[in-house]
């Protein structure tokens, strides 16, 4: 694996130099690699960083975990000790190479692997995080069975960005599960429906749940969110899981939720139930705009009526065919 150059600041003054007159990272990268420069690696990556988040472009970050397998081609060995040199140390952009090397490696030290996810999950940097999230993606749709106890207890870890780690990975996953296992995962997601934290719930309901899950396995998520708690946080959950493009596809699965949501009494759940129907009528104005209009002498869903009737009401006569 690649060693810290003896030759300090000035080696790595010179390849970050070499990489700007060539204008080739690439060849600087490479050369790195073949010294086992593990520094000038570092400062090669540096040369490339972006000034919106600190770390290179992703497409440099991904062509250097190219560049990375290619070098180290069969010694898998070697290749696992470099990317936790990378995970390990202080270079942000070095962190996130580092995290999708390791991910398809999870089965050579899953405890070491999952010690490393979880400490770039909570991450101070906001996008060493997302990347942590889909190294977390791919070690569940490929050793399931292995993180499964380890996705129960970030569940119900004290830093939410563990538990938004949680929620974000397993959304990303949905679609490579079974039906057996996006129920297990959505039996971990139980608890994340009330929990109250901004971080958490921004990513739950309309994201997590409505985008992801709902779109792999619609029968079942429909079912599953019939059956959430009435925790005020829970029900906004389910309302904003209505909210999402992928509701309007199985409304005949959801209709009945969207009934009970309507008649909840509480402003938070109300609110995120408006949102919901002005969705749901933008895409499905045929279906909702008549439901609403029956809603005004209801006296449980009439608040429903008077706040987005006036949005809604010429949708359908505009989504109407013209009969010339």
């Amino acid at each position: 694996m690649p060693r810290p150059n003896e030759g300090g600041k000035d080696a790595r003054q010179t390849v970050r130099r070499n990489a700007s007159e060539t204008g080739s990272w690439e060849e600087a990268f490479v050369a790195a690699l073949e010294e086992d420069d593990l520094e000038g690696l570092f400062s090669v990556l540096d040369s490339q960083k972006t000034a919106h988040a600190g770390t290179p472009r992703q497409a440099v970050k991904l062509k250097a975990v190219k560049l990375i397998e290619r070098h180290y081609g069969g010694s898998l060995a070697s290749l696992y000790k470099t990317s936790v040199a990378f995970a390990r140390s202080r270079n942000e952009g070095a962190q996130e190479i580092g995290l999708v090397v390791l991910a398809p490696q999870f089965d050579r030290n899953p405890a070491e692997v999952t010690e490393i996810v979880l400490e770039l999950a909570d991450s101070e940097n906001w996008e060493v995080r997302e990347w942590a999230a889909s190294a977390l993606r791919r070690i569940i749709a490929g050793e399931f069975d292995a993180i499964f106890a380890t996705l129960q207890a970030w569940a119900g870890h004290e830093s939410p960005n563990l538990r938004r780690a949680v929620a974000v990975a397993g959304a990303w996953a949905a679609k490579d599960l079974t039906e057996e296992r996006c129920r297990l995962m959505l039996e971990v997601l139980g608890p994340l429906m009330e929990d109250d934290d901004p971080y958490v719930r921004k990513n739950m309901g309309a994201y997590a749940i409505g985008d992801s899950f709902l779109k792999a396995q619609p029968k079942l998520v429909a079912a599953w969110l019939g059956m959430a708690s009435e925790n005020e946080r829970s029900q906004w959950n389910v309302a904003m899981a209505l909210s999402s493009a992928e509701a309007a596809n199985h409304f005949e699965l959801l209709s009945k939720l969207l009934w009970g949501l309507a008649a909840d009494d509480r402003t938070v759940v109300r609110r995120a139930t408006y949102r919901a129907v002005l969705n749901l009528a933008k895409r499905l104005p045929g279906e909702i705009v008549p439901l609403v209009a029956s809603w005004k002498t209801d006296s449980q869903r009439s608040h429903v009526y008077l706040r987005v009737w006036p949005k809604i009401e010429g949708l359908e006569t505009q989504a109407r065919p013209s009969s010339r």
